[in-house]
């Protein structure tokens, strides 16, 4: 591994080329310990496909007699409509009507008949046929791992530890260590997360669902009329009937929802700084008069708030010498000057500059960046849809060539987005230092509480919801007991919707107010209580499998003492739960 210092040149000279080789090498590794004939596939691929091309084309021409067969017999009850009509000529039009029939009957019928036995005899075939390809894809499709991504990802990048899952260990070393805020979590329900290390650096990246009570209009109206007298063009009284409609609204709180992907890196540097900066529309621009006044623009209210910093002493705002940094970066918030510029060192402004400029090699300008003492959370946008889990079942295939086309792309972007999420951090290289402050060093197999809201997510939430619940539902957790197994609480929170209505009285054109009504929901908060049983099933959170026999074991024998089926367990890589009925 070449010398990390420059995150965008770094990954399309090595890292990219790099992982691809390591994600090839793999693969084929796989494919040799198989034993998989890849020859035989392709020809039980190519046999396949024609019986497929076949069925779809049988079964094309028996829709195109089906659509005939119709078309003869609505022909057929047409003309003896028209015989029926017709009276004396009414042999002009039966004649062809017992025709049709008759065809029906002699061609159309039996046609549909053959091809049906075809079809279905094609069916059996293609079925047969894609059974086999199964079969010979069954020894690759059982090796493919929970854990392998992470693993790929650390062969390429050693510089970072992945874990199996989200430890009480880790947690507690962000929280303590770096006061990550536990109120972090008041309002959200962790989907996913994938916690790490790098340079003995804790992380958690965290897919969360958040919520908060907004609001939302409601409208309503009615139509009102009236009679008014007025003078026609003879000048004569005349009445006119007048119509209006009334719209009246009303605003009341409404639960809003949002899923978001965040990165949060613990660094003891710069403890007393803090500061946020979201993607910039200027990034990425083309030299040129408009986009360079824009940009001198942004430099000069950077400058101004400086000079009013200076001014009132409400903050220490100084310009840096990079105006560019201070454009496209805009963290002007910040509020702690000589740490700041401790973190963005000329080389770090210049390499950040990069970074959302870019617009070939990573994913540019994407990220909110917000520091808050010793934590540090990064969102970029490109991480909202990427899959942490290398769930086994994604790769299972009956194909080779398409199996090999899958894990390669997967892979790949999938080290594309984790690198490029952390490129923000890692153009700082005061970011790059390794730990000093001391590390915990005994293992754990206990999960987080994280992890316990990732797995009653991943059970879902209709299992949990209360049911008057007619939102979205928010899952918080605790659990109980000692041990690798567990039981937890899982609480739903959501709310019931009561149908409601405002009457607002509304002026018309006719001098009079009107009551309009106005129908909205009421949400009243509802919570229910459901308990599920969470282990570790494997100890890759550590990157060490020894125990890996005792974990299974212990999980299993929670299974059979609550008496629940291995169909009803919900595994996400070394984690497993089930609920308890």
């Amino acid at each position: 591994m070449p010398e990390f210092d420059e995150p965008i040149e770094d990954y399309a000279s090595f890292f990219k080329d790099e992982h691809a080789r390591n994600v090839t090498e793999y693969f084929e590794d796989l494919v040799r310990s198989s034993g998989v004939d890849e020859q035989l596939n392709i020809e039980t691929m190519t046999e396949l496909r024609s019986l497929q091309q076949n069925v779809s084309a049988s079964s094309k021409s028996r829709g195109w007699w089906k659509a005939g067969r119709i078309t003869a017999i609505i022909a057929a009850v047409g003309l003896v409509a028209l015989a029926i009509t017709m009276q004396s000529f009414y042999y002009l039009a039966i004649i062809p009507a017992i025709a049709f029939i008759v065809l029906v009957f002699i061609k159309i019928n039996p046609e549909i008949s053959s091809l049906n036995e075809k079809v279905a005899e094609l069916e059996k075939f293609r079925d047969a046929k894609s059974n086999e390809a199964w079969v010979q894809m069954e020894p690759l499709n059982d090796l493919y791992r929970w854990d392998t991504a992470a693993k790929l990802f650390m062969k390429t990048f050693p510089l970072m530890t992945l874990d199996g899952f989200f430890s009480s260990d880790r947690l507690i070393d962000l929280t303590n260590n770096y006061d990550l805020s536990p109120s972090f979590n008041d309002g959200r329900s962790v989907f996913v997360t994938q916690s790490g290390a790098f340079k003995d650096n804790p992380f958690v990246i965290a897919r969360y669902k958040e919520h908060w009570m907004g609001s939302k209009t409601y409208v309503g109206s009615i139509v009102i009329q009236w009679v008014e007298s007025v003078r026609d063009a003879n000048g004569n009284w005349v009445n006119i009937t007048k119509t209006q409609t009334l719209t009246a609204s009303v605003v009341k709180p409404f639960p809003e929802y949002n899923v978001r992907s965040t990165i949060i890196y613990g660094h003891e540097i710069a403890p007393n700084l803090s500061f946020s900066r979201n993607p910039s529309n200027l990034s990425g621009l083309e030299d040129g008069f408009f986009n360079n006044r824009r940009k001198e623009s942004a430099i000069k209210k950077v400058e101004k708030k400086a000079r009013k910093d200076i001014k009132t002493g409400s903050g220490e705002l100084t310009v840096m010498s990079n105006k560019e940094f201070e454009a496209l970066f805009n963290a002007t918030d910040r509020d702690h000057e000589v740490e700041f510029r401790l973190l963005f060192t000329p080389l770090a402004q210049q390499e950040m500059v990069k970074l959302l400029n870019d617009k070939s090699v990573g994913f540019g300008d994407n990220f909110s960046f917000d520091k808050q003492g010793m934590v540090n959370f990064v969102e970029p946008g490109h991480l909202a849809n990427i899959e942490f889990d290398g769930n086994p079942h994604r790769f299972k295939s009956q194909e080779l060539a398409a199996a090999r086309a899958f894990f390669n792309d997967f892979h790949n972007q999938y080290f594309k987005a984790l690198y490029f999420g952390f490129a923000p951090l890692w153009t700082i290289p005061m970011y790059r230092e390794k730990r000093t402050m001391s590390l915990r060093s005994e293992k754990s197999h206990d999960s987080s509480f994280w992890e316990h809201e990732a797995m009653a997510n991943a059970i879902g939430q209709d299992n949990f919801r209360h049911p008057e619940s007619v939102t979205e539902n928010i899952l918080k957790t605790r659990a109980s007991g000692n041990g690798t197994t567990k039981n937890v609480t899982v609480t739903a929170h959501g709310y019931e919707g009561i149908p409601r209505t405002d009457i607002i009285p509304m002026l018309g054109g006719d001098g009079n107010m009107h009551p309009v009504p106005v129908h909205w929901v009421q949400y009243i908060s509802v919570s229910q209580d459901t308990t599920m049983v969470v282990g570790a099933v494997t100890n890759n959170v550590h990157g060490d499998d020894s125990d890996d026999e005792g974990l299974d074991k212990g999980w299993k024998g929670a299974m059979n003492q609550y008496g629940i089926s291995p169909e009803n367990v919900v595994v996400n890589g070394a984690l497993a739960a089930a609920l308890l009925r």
